[in-house]
This record gives structure tokens, C-alpha cells and sequence, in this order.
């Protein structure tokens, strides 16, 4: 099976499969008290500035993280390559009463390139539990250290380890790295893709059926 293959297959199934549970996303256990310890881990990883930082947060999911940043940056956009996420991410920003020209998202499936995002280069990207679901970690990274501005921050928040055993079987085929991501594996993409200062720290989420308490924050900036 080639790489590309692969690739297809698990990025097919991710689209899929929150296309399908979008609705449900918010409703998983303790999915809030996660969200709250990654946006606090995000927010101390960063000097925010609500006048100027501008943030892209890839694989948004439903926003439930981007919410929580929303107050701190001038504007955020997101993207997914689940339609299903995208629009419950759009109906949750109505439903809190955050101005559009604030923050929206958008379904995209990015390849770094000048016509994606009209061009616009951010101050942070974010991207938060969802590289655990991607085969090429180096290939998104350099994808993603495109749309900073030079100077800009690429902040990537994961699980170091996961039990796969404790997965339920619905979400397993979804996952690529079923034991979670290295340290040496994140600052290698971090490296491959022109990204320097790395820097990672750990902190403890809460615990729940799918997720370990364990989680990263990487950091790097782009040169």
C-alpha cells in the first residue's frame, strides 16, 4: 500500500467519521473540562493579544476549543475537512453571539499553497488532538508552518502516549497513531519544516473513556 494510499484511507475515514458524530462531538464525557485545560495550556504557551492576534486552529472540530480562545485573539479561523464539523463550529459562534467577521470556519483540505485562504498568513496556528489522527505529521506540519507569518507560532497540542485498547472500536480505524506521538517525532516535523525555539511541555487533562490524562503542548516558531 503506498503512503499516499494510506493517507487517503485514514483521511477518508476521519471525514466520515465526524461528518457522521459532529453533532455529538461537545456531548462526549468531560469534552468541556478538556477543551478548558487546552485552551488555558494554549493561552500560557502565548502572548495573545486581543487587538492584533490573528490564529488559524486546523482540524477545528466543532470550536469548542477555538471559544475559548475567541475573547483573547482579534479574529480565528477554522478549518476541517469535515463539513459536519465546520457547520456545527458555525452554529455554535451564532449561538454565543460572536460576530462572524470575529470568527467562522470553513471546510478546506489545505495543501500550503498561495490560493488557499485568500492569501492570508496568521500570527498562530493551532492545532489541537488531531494530529494523533494524521499519517504524515511532518508534511501537515510544513503545511501548517505556511500560513504563519514569519515570526508567527505554531502550537500543536496531543496525546505523548494513548491505549488503544481503550478506544472504542467505532474510533480506532479513524486513529494513525495508535500509541500516541513522540516527543522526537513532533521536533522532527517541527524541524523539517523550518520551525526553531521548539520548545514541549506536558499537562493533565482530564481523564475520560477515549483519552489519556496526559497531554502535550509543542511549540516552535517560524524563522
Amino acid at each position: 500500500m503506498s503512503d499516499a494510499h494510506h493517507h487517503h484511507d485514514f483521511a477518508s475515514a476521519n471525514q466520515a467519521f465526524f461528518d457522521k458524530h459532529a453533532h455529538q462531538a461537545d456531548h462526549r464525557p468531560k469534552a468541556a473540562e478538556l477543551a478548558e485545560s487546552v485552551c488555558k495550556a494554549v493561552l500560557e504557551a502565548y502572548p495573545f493579544n486581543k487587538e492584533s492576534t490573528t490564529v488559524l486552529d486546523y482540524a477545528c472540530g466543532t470550536g469548542i476549543v477555538a471559544r475559548g480562545l475567541a475573547p483573547h485573539c482579534k479574529s480565528l479561523l477554522g478549518v476541517d475537512i469535515s463539513q459536519g464539523m465546520v457547520d456545527e463550529f458555525n452554529k455554535g459562534i451564532q449561538n454565543h453571539g460572536i460576530p462572524i467577521e470575529q470568527m467562522r470556519a470553513v471546510r478546506a483540505d489545505l495543501k500550503g499553497e498561495e490560493s488557499e485562504l485568500e492569501g492570508i498568513r496568521f500570527d498562530v496556528v493551532v492545532c489541537s488532538l488531531a494530529y494523533h489522527h494524521i499519517v504524515d505529521v511532518a508534511a501537515v506540519t510544513r503545511t501548517l508552518a505556511f500560513f504563519l507569518k514569519p515570526g508567527g507560532s505554531l502550537i500543536v497540542v496531543d496525546f505523548p502516549t494513548m491505549d488503544v485498547a481503550a478506544v472504542p472500536q467505532e474510533v480506532v480505524h479513524s486513529i494513525a497513531h495508535k500509541g500516541g506521538i513522540s516527543e522526537s517525532a513532533i521536533k522532527e516535523a517541527y524541524d523539517s519544516a523550518g520551525l526553531g525555539d521548539f520548545h514541549q511541555v506536558l499537562f493533565k487533562g482530564p481523564e475520560t473513556p477515549m483519552h489519556p490524562e496526559d497531554i502535550f503542548l509543542a511549540k516552535g516558531v517560524k524563522l
